[in-house]
């Protein structure tokens, strides 16, 4: 399954807009999960040695890692989904192995690709999604985006309406409206940075809830599992209350967190016994609960960057636990990292050509909590896959 990525970072514009109105956080949803966006007539793609460079004369909403759809193209072969190798203001390229030189025909258009995901049922600013994929375990997430700051969201097992559903996680005695998914402290109409990156069955979205770079993270979908057998093998991570205000994201409501405070919820235990489980995550080197990725916070508990023996960034995969009982699954994609990176010279957005022990993947760090704060903290997501 690809992975895909979408930002507002793009240099040309034209992606949806996070911010603190009510519809915002739904508006970005469909446009990264299902629709697309910043669809363009393109004015050429010409294949030269195996590259193809595709120009869109009044610019594009593409950068480096995304993917560009294109249709309408003759050869058929540069049709598709391509991701994007290069990035400029009017231009971008992609792979074209197998194609011979030429300038290709027809009448093109090309638009950053949707993820992939449904959007069976909606209402007036909410809305349920549900992966497409045929593997997939089927669960639900409903969003309220009536709100300003935050929008709540709720995983279901099963859904017949916008606001009908079975199996919920988090229950209403657990988490009463459900999680807290991040959008503006200011609840307005001012633009925040945001990042979204997925597969057909999970997806992450980082946002810049805070005035001080402050970024909130939560994602849904099915986990990489070590039974075959689980059928609810999936989660919803986010936050247990509003976070937007937070000058450092580097609390127990935070994905960069590594501790065993439950946090998550998935919609059964492994056998299917009903009943939502609220469940905990540990990253795999942190042997202190009390820790931030990348962070200084708690500073006895973390390894200096670089390592001393080899002069490498560590990372290490984050585990959903049963307490009582183990491991349920992994994060697919995502990353902590048991160093501490406040002094490394490591920046939100920066990407590592290799990770560690996952050779030709490509990371990228994405900041938890404002620079210059000793809770500011890092992750980091794999934005190459595939996560399965």
């Amino acid at each position: 399954m690809a992975v895909k990525m979408y930002s507002s970072y793009a240099a040309g514009g034209g992606h949806p807009v996070m911010s603190g109105v009510s519809g915002a956080l739904i508006a970005l949803l469909d446009a990264c999960l299902k629709d697309g966006y910043g669809l363009k007539t393109v004015d050429s793609i010409v294949v030269a040695g195996g590259v193809a460079t595709l120009t869109i004369n009044a610019g594009h909403s593409f950068e480096i890692g995304s993917t560009a759809l294109i249709s309408g193209a003759t050869p058929i072969g540069l049709n598709g989904d391509k991701k994007v190798l290069t990035a400029s203001t009017t231009q971008v390229t992609f792979d074209a192995a197998g194609i011979s030189d030429q300038t290709a025909t027809g009448t093109i258009t090309a638009k950053v690709s949707p993820l992939g995901w449904l959007k069976p049922f909606s209402g007036t600013n909410l809305a349920a999604y549900t992966s497409a994929a045929p593997d997939s375990y089927g669960m639900y997430l409903r969003v309220d985006d009536t709100g300003t700051i935050d929008g709540r969201v709720v995983g279901y097992e099963s859904m017949t309406d916008v606001n009908t559903g079975t199996g919920a996680f988090p229950t209403v005695a657990q988490l009463s409206g459900g999680m807290y998914a991040g959008k503006s402290y200011q609840g307005n109409s001012t633009a925040r940075n945001w990042i979204l990156v997925g597969d057909e069955r999970f997806f992450y979205l980082w946002v810049e809830t805070n005035a001080l770079a402050a970024g909130l993270m939560w994602g849904f979908g099915d986990l990489l599992g070590y039974n075959p057998g689980d059928l609810w093998g999936a989660a919803l991570c986010g936050q247990n209350a509003s976070q937007v205000n937070y000058t450092g994201q580097y609390s127990s409501e935070c994905l960069s967190y590594s501790s065993n405070i439950s946090q998550y919820y998935m919609p059964r235990a492994a056998y299917g016994q009903p009943g939502a489980l609220k469940v905990q995550r540990l990253g795999g080197m942190f042997w202190n609960t009390q820790a931030a990725s990348g962070a200084s916070q708690y500073s006895a508990s973390m390894l200096k960057f670089p390592n001393n023996a080899d002069n490498a960034l560590l990372i290490t995969p984050v585990y959903l636990v049963v307490a009582g009982q183990g491991q349920r699954g992994r994060l697919p994609g995502f990353f902590h990292t048991p160093q501490d990176l406040t002094v490394s010279g490591i920046n939100h957005r920066d990407r590592y050509s290799s990770m560690p022990d996952l050779p030709g993947r490509i990371g990228m760090m994405l900041r938890h909590g404002g620079p210059g704060f000793a809770a500011s903290c890092y992750s980091m997501l794999d934005i190459t896959g595939p996560w399965r």
